[in-house]
């Protein structure tokens, strides 16, 4: 089965990462804008989210938002984060907190291992 990736870029057409998973067979729907991003997230079923760090927004709060609306796994991508976004984000319910400069693998390596976590999230969910 196809795993299928939100991948929020709002700050401009940087067709990277969505081209990096393409390639390892996900299927990805980008959109360059953060409303469309909800509006994407309620109406498909994903596997993960990806939120290219959007300098005039604040990640955490867009991750409590999201977070509001989905339990998915959750990337977030910064250019120039500070160490207190990167903290904020992750405790507004990021997953991994990713700042550039990163290599195309570990990118990948960081999709997989959230993705392996699926059936663990799931059953932990079920069993509450």
């Amino acid at each position: 089965m196809t795993k299928k990736v939100l991948y929020i870029n709002n700050i401009g057409k940087h067709p990277t990462f969505s081209q990096l998973l393409t390639k390892e067979g996900y299927r990805v729907d980008t959109v360059h804008d953060v409303d469309v991003g909800r509006q994407q997230l309620h109406a498909r079923d994903y596997d993960v989210i990806i939120l290219q760090e959007n300098p005039e927004t604040e990640s955490w709060q867009l991750c409590e938002e999201i977070r509001r609306l989905s339990d998915l796994p959750l990337i977030v991508i910064s250019r120039s984060a500070s160490t207190e976004t990167c903290v904020r984000a992750i405790n507004a319910g990021a997953d991994y907190f990713l700042r550039k400069p990163f290599g195309p693998l570990e990118f990948v390596a960081r999709v997989q291992s959230l993705l392996q976590r699926i059936p663990l999230r799931q059953a932990t969910s079920v069993s509450q």
